[in-house]
This record gives structure tokens, sequence and C-alpha cells, in this order.
């Protein structure tokens, strides 16, 4: 519990800067709405019927000129990639920052065991997810009703927890390389969420990659997907995320616990 209380006080200050600037540019989005809500009126035939593009965000399964179908392609993109980002940078740094930042020799003085060290990380980047969920939803649904406007509430909440699911699964696969890492990694974090995140794209764009949509999380989280089903999120690649993320945390503990650690 102190190292969990030690990491959520370390750790503050990079979630509220991340939280600023995910959520101020989606609650800017939402705001901007009514103001180009008749502009787009005329160009949403056209969104539609550009072929790939249209596919990549959604543009052929919501009109855009709701603000159902503008949060599911616009907002729901803004928002996926960046706590997608966000989450791999607390998984990627969360075990290896010790021994890059030659901590590891005080932390292991104490009492706590490697399972105990890896447990209290863990929870802590849990914990920093799901209040970025719950902040999220909240700006959301009241940025919506600031401008006068409605989100299905099934549809919302049904995205946000695609969203929790997605940044835990991102995150484990961060933490998992974190476990046998002796820096940072912060590229590399960055880098796993962008490919994730271009994997969706490519899957949606050609039939040929659907099969993608099996490996990134980006899949089964996507907004305009949420709200087309009405809050459902699709079953398979759901429950492929969610072994995925007990593998990877699993390999956490095991690649920690045996690995040596450099002071």
């Amino acid at each position: 519990m102190t190292l969990y209380k030690h990491e959520l006080k370390m750790n503050r200050m990079s979630f509220f800067i991340w939280l600023v600037g995910v959520l101020s540019m989606a609650a800017g989005c939402i705001f901007l709405f009514p103001l180009i809500d008749e502009s787009m009126s005329d160009m949403s035939d056209a969104f539609a019927s550009m072929g790939g593009f249209s596919a990549a965000f959604g543009m052929d399964k919501l009109p855009i000129t709701t603000l159902e179908g503008f949060f599911g392609t616009e907002i729901g993109t803004t928002f996926a990639l960046g706590s997608g980002m966000y989450s791999a940078l607390l998984g990627i740094s969360a075990l290896s920052h010790e021994e890059s930042g030659h901590t590891a020799e005080f932390l292991h003085t104490l009492t706590l065991g490697r399972v105990g060290i890896v447990t209290g990380k863990l929870l802590s980047v849990i914990t920093f997810i799901a209040f970025f969920d719950i902040i999220a939803f909240g700006v959301f649904a009241g940025s919506a009703a600031i401008i006068g406007e409605s989100l299905d509430m099934k549809c919302l909440i049904g995205y946000v927890i695609a969203q929790f699911a997605a940044q835990i699964e991102t995150a484990s696969i961060c933490f998992a390389l974190s476990a046998c890492s002796r820096r940072s990694g912060t590229g590399v974090g960055l880098g796993i969420a962008l490919i994730l995140y271009v994997l969706d794209i490519v899957a949606r764009i050609t039939d040929k990659a659907d099969f993608l949509k099996y490996i990134t999380p980006f899949s089964y989280s996507n907004a305009t997907d949420v709200f087309v089903n009405k809050g459902s999120i699709e079953t398979v690649p759901l429950c492929i995320g969610v072994c995925v993320t007990m593998i990877s945390i699993s390999a956490a503990y095991i690649i920690y616990n045996r690995r040596d650690i450099a002071a």
C-alpha cells in the first residue's frame, strides 16, 4: 500500500497534464459542434462516400451532422489515440524507471518483495486509467449538456467501458515490456500505441486485413462501432483483448521475479 500511494503521488502531475490535454481537445470539439453543424450538413454525403477514408474513420456508418456521429468520427478518435498513448506510457515506465533512475537498490531493501512491487505498480496504473475514463465520461456528458445536446447514455457508457478495456490492454502489454527493460522506453510505448492504432485503420480500409481487428484493442473500442451497436462491444475481439491483458500481466510477474535487477 505504501508503494501504491507513492506511485500515485509521483505520477499525479503527468496524469493531470495528459488529462487536461486530451479532454480539453475533446470538449473543445463538442463545443464547436453547434458552430459547424450547418456547414457540415452539405458535406455529410460527400464524407460518407469517400471509400477507404470514410471506412477508416467510421464516416460511412454514422452521419457527422448528429452529435453522436460527430463524436464517433472525430471526438472518439482524438480521445482513443490520446488515452491510448497515455496508457502505453504508464505501462512502459512502471517497472523500468526504477533501474533507469537508479532507485531499484533502495526499493528492493524494503519488505515488499518483488510480487508486492509489481502489484503496487500495476494497481497504480489501473487506478490512473480508471480515473482518466471516469472524468472523461463526465466531461463528455457535461459538454454535450452545455451546448443543449445529449449523447445516448447507454452508448456513452459502453464506449467508456470499451476504452477502459483497450487502455488496460495497451498498458499491460507495455507493462510486460517494462518488466524486462532497464530503460524507461518512452519511445517504445508511444510506438506500440501508434502501431496498434494504425493496424485498426488498415483493418477498416481493406477486407484483406480484417484479421487485424483481432490484434489491436482499438478495434473493439472504436466509438463509431459502439454507437452503431447501441453501446454493445464486439465480443470476440474483446475476449481476445482480455486474454492478452491477463497473459501480459502474468508475464510481467514471471519476468520481474526471475531477472537480475540492476541498481
